[in-house]
């Protein structure tokens, strides 16, 4: 029988492509040695920040004026107390890759706020053997700067309007991603988002729509913080009829760039709320393409998702409702260069996962049809999904 060793051995070393993060554009390009691990470990992560205030800590030493080493002592005061939140696992594994920590019993102990001037962002890019990266920025980024591996990708609202002029620009850049956040399906407009939409339909772009996100939660924290501290919350469930109907309008509306018949692009649903998990998948079954394998799909488990039970949850889903050997896979949606190893995080629960159903017979325990589905799923679905127009992929690649 197939086990969980063997399918982690199939996938475990294959090239990461991860289209959406939020890392600094700038940062990247400037390629500068990093500074101390508390700067490129905690500084730039809301998750660490938000479990910080959680334990009780106060803001001063989360993202105040304190002094590094107060708030180095802050957050490994906290760190011991995550049992059982994935901050516990991916710090776990950060340090480890690293190497600065074992995977031995009381790792989290005596960690040392180290330089980590040895490194750069290319060869952290380059350790973790990242293919793609895509970071979103905003329309009026300065795309002069070209970075090996990295295009950008476009971050708006839904309600926001994009000149041509602006998606031309980021095409010539690189960009095949435009990324939509819809805290309120409600504001789903196809008139406004259309351009857009017929845009990345006629040039081979995806479009991620970002549903459901509560943003303005604390005044008090988003004052302090900024509106990316770290404190959304959850909306209701996103409403299946009122994206359905997005979808749709899109489907039907002429492309006015004349060089496909529909306005609709490849898409991904994510949601911040699990609850809407089935009633996404389903709808990836009304809009499809022939020769676009899973044109609309659920995405990964994103945000608050973004731990082994809302990964499975995911799974689950896009088996069960769509095509499973058609789910593009992980993402970090991350600022922090160390958040990859969140690929090899989504790679053990995956492989954990299927090798549980082929244990139950639930899975065929067969290779030639496992090896290629897991392969898709962690590398070659994004990567046709996202550079299919920029490199030769073989016909006998994974699905």
């Amino acid at each position: 029988m197939i086990h969980f060793e063997d399918m982690y051995a199939w996938v475990k070393d294959l090239p990461i492509v991860d289209w959406h993060n939020h890392l600094d554009m700038k940062m990247l390009a400037g390629d500068r040695p990093l500074g101390s691990l508390y700067e490129t470990w905690v500084g730039s992560d809301p998750y660490k920040h938000r479990a910080m205030r959680i334990c009780g800590e106060n803001e001063r030493v989360v993202t105040g004026d304190a002094p590094e080493d107060e708030k180095w002592a802050a957050w490994t005061r906290t760190l011991p107390k995550l049992v059982g939140n994935p901050l516990f696992a991916w710090a776990r594994m950060e340090l480890v890759w690293l190497g600065l920590g074992n995977m031995e019993r009381d790792w989290w102990r005596g960690i040392e706020n180290v330089s980590l001037s040895g490194w750069t962002p290319s060869r952290m890019l380059e350790k973790f053997q990242v293919e793609y990266l895509s970071p979103c920025v905003g329309p009026d980024f300065d795309l002069s700067t070209r970075i090996a591996r990295v295009s950008p990708s476009l971050r708006m609202n839904a309600g926001d309007e994009v000149a041509v002029e602006t998606l031309g620009r980021f095409h010539e850049a690189g960009c095949r991603v435009v990324d939509v956040s819809v805290d309120d399906v409600s504001s789903l407009d196809p008139s406004r988002l259309g351009t857009v939409s017929a845009f990345a339909a006629a040039h081979g772009w995806t479009m991620l729509l970002h549903l459901g996100a509560l943003r303005e939660t604390s005044a008090r924290l988003r004052a302090a913080a900024g509106p990316a501290g770290g404190f959304a919350g959850m909306r209701s469930p996103v409403d299946p009829a009122a994206v359905a109907a997005f979808l749709d309008a899109l489907e039907g509306a002429r492309n006015p760039f004349g060089r496909v018949g529909t306005s609709l692009p490849r898409t991904i649903l994510m949601s911040l709320n699990p609850e809407a998990h089935a009633q996404l998948a389903v709808l990836s079954g009304s809009f499809v393409e022939a020769g676009v394998p899973g044109k609309v799909q659920l995405g990964p488990a994103w945000w608050w998702c973004d731990h082994e039970a809302g990964i499975r949850d995911v799974l689950e889903k896009n088996a069960a409702y769509g095509v499973l050997s058609t789910f593009v896979g992980m993402t970090t949606d991350s600022r922090s260069l160390l958040s990859l190893v969140r690929h090899d995080f989504f790679r053990r629960v995956l492989c954990r996962w299927v090798a549980e159903k082929v244990a139950f017979g639930e899975f065929p325990d067969d290779e030639s049809l496992l090896r290629p589905m897991l392969a898709g799923i962690c590398h070659g679905n994004a990567r046709r999904m996202l550079m299919a127009d920029r490199m030769v992929i073989s016909d006998k690649e994974e699905c």
